[in-house]
């Protein structure tokens, strides 16, 4: 039976106990880490959170496992299990999400290293030897995941060869591979008087943080909600035509599959007076009561200034990340 198993993300108040965990219960790891390294084991899984790249696998309430994915160097990393509690339905759900999760950041070849004796359960979940190994000597093993991604995500990575984007785009960036929404409705129109579009419950959370904008005399306009993987290709095919080189547009523009704006949960605003998709909105009233209050509707900045992205700031792109109950509004 495996229905109270779960695998999620590490949570920062984890932390501590999981970095002695890491300490007590994974020797060889801590051999290879310097001094310094190991004292500052919490450190570097902090850095593994904004990502949600260190997993943990739950099953009654008890940590049974944990991985993590170094998306770097695209290698399943520290994977420990409980060998009292852990089965090997744990071991396979765990490395499965990490696949999956590996894949979102567009990474089409997981590399691990695993000691001889589970050389071969890793093979039975589609691991190739990468590179040989010497008598009793840890081996390195490869997956190859693009083989298991959805048609869509290989349309995008043909998309991305099409347009010059790096193979590495989503892992340089942090940013994920954002399916299209195919529910979002009409939110009514732009200020280009072109219908648009939201997820359900962003649709509804932007209703009612409007009009509570409005009873502060701050009048929100949408420039755009949803937008289709082709759509998105075209802005960029539109920006290299004009001769702006690739990096630049990068900067500017997320690679067509890694818009937030296909999940129709984003919205590029501006305000009366000021002009659209421009660093004017920072300096807006619009854009400090944004900053003030749209959080409590579930919107949050995505790119401002300085984000760990490397995005130009993008003071006008908000993005609902949460489920709002207008009836606590």
């Amino acid at each position: 039976m495996t229905s109270n198993l779960r695998i999620r993300p590490a949570r920062r108040a984890e932390l501590d106990r999981l970095a002695g965990l890491i300490r007590n219960r994974l020797p060889d790891l801590m051999k290879s880490q310097s001094a310094t390294q190991r004292d500052n084991i919490e450190k570097q899984l902090h850095r593994l959170l904004p990502d949600e790249a260190l997993m943990l696998a739950i099953e009654n309430r008890q940590l049974v496992g944990m991985a993590a994915l170094d998306l770097d160097r695209a290698r399943l990393m520290a994977m420990y299990l409980d060998p009292d509690a852990a089965r090997a339905e744990a071991t396979r759900r765990l490395v499965t999400t990490v696949e999956r999760h590996a894949r979102t950041f567009g990474i089409g070849r997981l590399f691990c290293t695993v000691k001889p004796q589970a050389w071969s359960f890793m093979e039975r979940m589609g691991y190739e030897v990468a590179e040989t190994p010497g008598d009793g000597e840890p081996v390195t093993l490869a997956k190859r995941l693009i083989d298991d991604a959805e048609p869509w995500e290989k349309e995008v990575a043909e998309l991305h060869r099409e347009l010059g984007i790096p193979s590495n785009y989503g892992v340089r960036y942090r940013l994920r591979l954002t399916p299209e929404n195919a529910e979002c409705v009409s939110i009514g129109t732009d200020i280009f008087d072109r219908e648009i579009k939201l997820d359900k419950a962003a649709a509804e959370a932007w209703k009612a943080m409007k009009t509570d904008a409005q009873r502060s005399n701050i009048d929100l306009q949408p420039v755009s909600g949803f937008r289709t993987i082709g759509y998105q290709a075209g802005l960029l095919r539109k920006k290299l035509n004009g001769g702006m080189a690739i990096g630049k547009v990068l900067r500017t523009s997320a690679a067509p599959g890694y818009s937030e704006h296909h999940s129709g949960r984003a919205l590029d605003l501006t305000a009366p007076g000021v002009a659209p998709l421009t660093a004017e909105f920072s300096m807006s009233r619009a854009y400090e009561w944004l900053k003030a209050r749209a959080g409590m509707y579930g919107f949050h900045e995505s790119f401002p200034n300085n984000n760990r992205h490397n995005i130009d700031w993008e003071p006008w792109h908000w993005c609902y990340h949460k489920h709002f109950d207008p009836r606590k509004a």
